[in-house]
Parts: structure tokens; C-alpha cells; sequence
């Protein structure tokens, strides 16, 4: 029995599935196998093979020669494939949590992948992140899109067998960092279980078409192959975890602690997931110049970044390098509609912040774009297509007036006039004062609530108030009236449906004519919803009750999957669209920030509530899951599938 504090007084007292990886040397070489107290786990399918390179002219076992021992683990060396030199390092990180990091250096100019293949125990279920496994299947975590052919795909690149109420599985690295080259294999009738970083597929065209992208259009070859130079060294990154499960919930929700753990942002289930979800989007911008590296806005989107979700994913990686990568992939045709361009100028100054250097000509075409864009401090957006009126907003389609001015987008305008006056641009306080007041202008006064645009009155926008939010968290002013933000959400109390908040609705809650409550047709998006209370927060609203609606909304979210999606059903509660969606991931830090700015020090109480809903625990400053110990609340999505 273990136990360990967290948050607050947040005790774990359960038995842990332990994990032990070890070396096995013969005269052939050394070997692993991974082991579950007495029982191995996990055996090499070739004799004394850990992994096995594929090339074009074959594939080859690969043994080692020696073995060295360390003080967390072990490295073993000495091995090789053609034209191929191969090391590898294990090191523990828990008692249920190993590391492996594979390195391959090239003699030669070659083309290859590894293989990295399992033999199971012989009783399980195997197992990927979206279903139990019971034929043979091959998965990719990269993309769909022209040239990638039928391949089915999925976001977490996660393989695993459960044994019992035991889970046993192996987690990939993000497919940015196997050059998108990133395979899932399931071959239950050998009891094998495999990571790859290719599938030895052929050259082809790979393929965004133009009807598929209101801006542009795509093109690169792409192959199946791993290439490496004479010299060059790669490293392909995986990780062996063991967690109790008892369910496809708990599956999925193991392998995201096991993520989370390794790459240490592990705060709370929160933190895990939505960094996690920003890491698994991380691709090579293998399709375009700009830069070396882009985040998807979900695999099934393709291999392409809009402005928005680059932002909420670069906030929620928290990290330097990819943020400035992604701001770099930023192209004009991605920021002349909808909220992109004040997007981008907010991001181009956190950039810069940081010590990276945004494109000077795409920043400064964002600038003219918003200001020839604005009347009388409001941000006017022009048509995406000359033939439609609708694609002004991120978060509806709804037709609006060419004159009229959404109010999801002012609150980023105003932010976005205090990033350019920041970045060197001939912005006044009085043209930040009038935009300002153009955003207060589209509250309802006579309905308490702020309105989807200017001259639509009669809708409500739960996406009105998130720009407003954003520029809390990056300059620490204020855009609205304290009672202003309170009316709104007063409303909001009274009329939203019982999954969250209507994107847009009537002035009574109700779906508009014709929508569904979905996606943007009055579905609940999270990003939305949490910014809305995040604001309470901001202007004075109680802290307790803050964090009560925020649980309460998040529990309808990770209630049928351990996930944020791309939007919930008000109808339903069902998700619907992409799970492990891309924006969402800005939630994590945008309540960061805001805690920060508003003195709120230690470790956030929140996540200790949604650790207890989700029956997570921390066991030696590391995230568990232990099925049973929560509150009791029921989730749909814990049952047996």
C-alpha cells in the first residue's frame, strides 16, 4: 500500500499496478521482457529482438550486443540493420511508468522505420484509445485527406491489452516528432501488439483540395518511410505504463495520466488531458514552408492549422519553441476572416515576449487588415466568399449584415489593438477606448445578456465574452462593467440548456429555427462556457461559485469520455464532433493566468474536484487512477463497453 498527499488534503490509499522492465541477456544478445510481478507482461516477438528496423530490401531483428546499467534503468547498445547503428535507453519514471527512447544513426543515406512489436500473456482484450480491439487493425494518428487512402485514424496513439481489471499498454510519442510517421498495430490472433514510426507505404501525392479549404490549397509527397542522411541521428520516444481499468472510460483515461506523468504536467486530470491533447496535434509542416512545425486542429480536419486553434494549443504546450513554430506557420489566407487576425496579433506579442521573432509582413498585414476593417471602433469582418454571408465568426454560421459587427470578435479587436500598440503600431488610447466602447455597445440592456452582433439583438452569443478573457490573461485590463458581465451570466443561469451553454439561442434559451444543438448550431462548446465563468471570476463574482459552475460543466463534458470535444449536444449531453479537440487546451492556461493575476496562489482546488469525479489520485507526486475511489458521481461512459 502506498500513499501520498495532494491538493489540499487529497489522500490515495490504494494498491498500485507495478511494472518492471528487464533485461535479459544470452549468448545471442540482450533482450527485454516486461513483467507484473511474477508474470511477464510483455515478451520480444523475435527471439532475443527487441524491435526490428523495416527497410526497402527487408526487415531485420534487432539484438544487442551490451547492456549497461544505471541508477533509474538501463541503456543497450551494439545494435544494427543495414546501413544502421541502434542504441536504446529504458528509465523508470514510476513503479508503473518506464520511458524508452530509441536512437538510430546512419552510416548511409537510407530509408527505413522502426518497429516496435509486443508479444502479449496469452488472456487479454486488447485495446486502442477509441475501442476494445478484437480483429486484426491498423491505425494512424497522423491525418486523413487525399493521398493518405482509406487508413482509419486515430488522435492518441495508444495500443494495450487488459487483463482483468488490469491494464498493460504502450503509448507513442506525438506524431510531430516521428516526422508524422506514426503507426497503431492490433494482430489479437498472434497476440501482437505493435508501435511503428512508418509502414513502408510509397511515394504519393498527399492532398488538401480547395473545396475542402476556403483559402488555399495543400500539396506534398509523402511516403511511409523514415529518411536519414549518412551521420544523422533519430530518436523515436514511447512509453510502457500499467494501470488499474474497468472500463473503456478507464482505459482511455490510464493512458492520458501515463502521458501526462511522463512529460511531467501533471497538475490534475485537467492539465493532463488538455496538454496532452495540444501535444498529440503537434505535426511537421510537411505541406507548406512557413515553418517546421504546425498544430492540426484534429486529424480529421487534415493536415492543416487555422489561426485560433494554433493559439489555444501553443497556450495549453506551454512551450516556447512549438509556440513560436506555430505563429510562424501563420500565412495571410489563414488571417483575412473571422477573429484570426487579432488572434495573431495577440499571439505575435506573446511571442516576441518570449524571445521569438514573428514575421514582421504577416504581422503587419494582420494590422492593416483589422483597421481597414474597422468603423467607428468596431471590427467589421468581411465576407469569406463574396457569395455568403455567413463565415464572420468562429463559433456560428449565421448570415450577418455587412455592415453589422459580431460580438465574439470585438473582444478579441480590443485585445488586439493593445498587442499592436505593444508591437510598435500607431495605436492611441483613443482608439483602444473606442473599440472599447463598441464592445459594451452590443449588450442588451432591456435582456440582460450580450448579444450575438450589433444588429442581431435578439440572439444571445455565449462566445461574446472569451475575447474579453483573453485580454484579461495577456495585458490584465479589464474591457467591461463588472455589472455588465454579471447580468449576462445571471441570464445565462436562467436559460441555459441542461448540457452548458447554447453558443447562440434566443433571448429564452431556445434553439434557434432550423438548429440542431450541435457543433454551431446551438451546441456547448467548453472553451466558451469556461471563459464565461472565468470572467464571473474576473469581475468579483464568488470564487466557490465560479469553480461550482466550472465543475459542474466539466463533468458534462468527460461524462461519456475522459475528453473535451469539439462541442457538446444541448439536447443530448452527447459529444459531438472531434474528441481530444484542439482550442480546448487554452482553458488550462487561461485559468492559470487568471489566478495569477488575481493573486490566487497554490496549486489550483479545482482539479482536486475533477481528480475525485474522475477517481484520480496522486500516489509520490504522480497521477493515478483508482477505479471506485471517487465520489460516486455517474458517468455515463464508465460503464463496461
Amino acid at each position: 500500500m502506498i500513499s501520498g498527499l495532494v491538493l489540499a488534503g487529497w489522500w490515495c490509499l490504494a494498491a498500485a499496478v507495478e511494472l518492471d522492465v528487464r533485461p535479459v541477456e544470452s549468448a545471442e544478445g540482450v533482450a527485454v521482457e516486461i513483467v507484473s510481478g511474477a508474470s511477464a507482461v510483455f515478451r520480444p516477438v523475435e527471439t532475443n529482438a527487441v524491435l526490428s528496423v523495416v527497410q526497402p530490401s527487408g526487415r531485420t531483428p534487432v539484438r544487442y550486443t551490451r547492456l549497461e546499467n544505471l541508477s533509474t534503468g538501463f541503456n543497450l547498445k551494439g545494435g544494427s540493420a543495414p546501413g544502421l547503428e541502434l542504441s536504446e535507453t529504458w528509465k523508470r519514471i514510476t513503479s508503473a511508468l518506464w520511458e524508452r527512447v530509441v536512437l538510430v544513426k546512419a552510416h548511409a543515406d537510407g530509408r527505413y522505420y522502426v518497429d516496435m512489436a509486443w508479444k502479449t500473456a496469452p488472456e487479454g482484450e486488447y485495446y486502442s484509445y477509441l475501442r476494445k480491439e478484437p480483429d486484426a487493425a491498423v491505425y494512424s494518428p497522423s491525418c486523413t485527406g487525399a493521398g493518405f487512402g482509406d487508413n482509419s485514424w486515430q488522435t492518441f496513439p495508444m495500443v494495450g491489452v487488459r487483463h482483468g481489471d488490469q491494464l498493460f499498454g504502450f503509448v507513442g510519442d506525438s506524431p510531430g516528432l516521428w516526422e508524422n510517421r506514426s503507426f497503431l498495430r492490433f494482430d489479437p490472433e498472434n497476440r501482437v501488439i505493435a508501435l511503428a514510426s512508418g509502414d513502408g507505404s510509397a511515394k504519393r501525392e498527399v492532398m488538401i483540395p480547395w473545396d475542402l479549404d476556403s483559402t488555399n490549397i495543400y500539396r506534398a509527397v509523402f511516403d511511409g518511410w523514415q529518411h536519414i542522411e549518412a551521420g544523422e541521428v533519430q530518436s523515436f520516444t514511447t512509453w510502457v505504463f500499467a494501470s488499474p481499468a474497468r472500463s473503456l472510460y478507464d482505459v482511455q483515461l490510464a493512458a492520458s495520466l501515463a502521458l501526462a506523468n511522463a512529460k511531467g504536467w501533471n497538475g490534475g486530470p485537467v492539465e493532463a488531458i488538455l496538454r496532452n491533447t495540444s501535444y498529440l496535434l503537434l505535426r511537421r509542416n510537411l505541406l507548406r514552408t512557413e515553418s517546421d512545425y504546425i498544430f492540426i486542429s484534429g486529424v480529421g480536419y487534415g493536415w492543416k492549422q487555422w489561426v485560433s486553434d494554433g493559439f489555444w494549443m501553443s497556450r495549453g504546450l506551454d512551450n516556447p519553441r512549438y509556440d513560436a513554430e506555430a505563429n510562424r506557420a501563420v500565412f495571410f489566407e489563414r488571417v483575412n476572416y473571422e477573429d484570426n487576425a487579432q488572434y495573431f496579433l495577440i499571439w505575435s506579442y506573446l511571442v516576441k515576449q518570449a524571445g521569438g521573432n514573428p514575421d514582421p509582413r504577416t504581422v503587419a498585414r494582420a494590422y492593416r487588415f483589422i483597421r481597414e476593417h474597422e468603423k467607428d471602433g468596431l471590427f467589421i469582418p468581411p465576407r469569406l466568399r463574396p457569395d455568403v454571408a455567413c463565415f464572420k465568426t468562429y463559433h456560428d454560421q449565421l448570415p450577418y449584415d455587412d455592415d453589422d459587427a459580431p460580438s465574439s470578435n470585438q473582444g478579441f479587436h480590443c485585445g488586439a489593438l493593445l498587442a499592436a500598440r505593444e508591437l510598435g503600431f500607431d495605436v492611441t488610447g483613443a482608439d483602444i477606448e473606442k473599440a472599447i466602447a463598441g464592445y459594451r455597445r452590443m449588450f442588451n440592456e432591456t435582456g440582460g445578456y450580450f448579444a450575438t452582433s450589433l444588429k442581431q439583438q435578439e440572439h444571445i452569443g455565449q462566445d461574446s465574452l472569451y475575447g474579453e478573457v483573453l485580454t484579461y490573461a495577456v495585458f490584465g485590463k479589464k474591457l467591461l462593467p463588472d455589472e455588465m458581465v454579471r447580468r449576462h451570466l445571471e441570464t445565462t443561469m436562467r436559460i441555459q440548456s441542461p448540457y452548458g451553454m447554447r453558443v447562440i439561442s434566443k433571448a429564452d434559451g431556445g434553439l434557434l429555427d432550423g438548429h440542431s444543438g450541435v457543433y454551431v448550431f446551438g451546441g456547448s462548446w467548453f472553451l466558451n462556457d469556461a471563459a464565461n465563468y472565468l470572467d464571473g471570476l474576473i469581475h468579483g463574482m464568488d470564487p466557490q461559485w465560479v469553480d461550482e459552475q466550472l465543475l459542474w460543466r466539466i463533468g458534462k463534458e468527460l461524462a461519456w469520455m475522459p475528453a473535451f470535444h469539439e462541442s457538446i449536444s444541448t439536447v443530448t449531453g452527447k459529444p459531438h464532433g472531434h474528441h481530444l479537440y484542439s482550442w480546448n487546451s487554452g482553458y488550462w492556461w487561461l485559468r492559470r493566468e487568471i489566478r495569477k493575476r488575481l493573486g490566487m496562489e497554490g496549486p489550483d482546488p479545482l482539479e482536486e474536484r475533477v481528480a475525485a469525479l474522475l477517481d484520480v489520485t496522486r500516489r509520490d507526486g504522480y497521477l493515478s487512477l483508482d477505479p471506485g475511489s471517487g465520489t460516486g458521481i455517474w458517468l455515463p461512459g464508465r460503464e463496461e463497453k
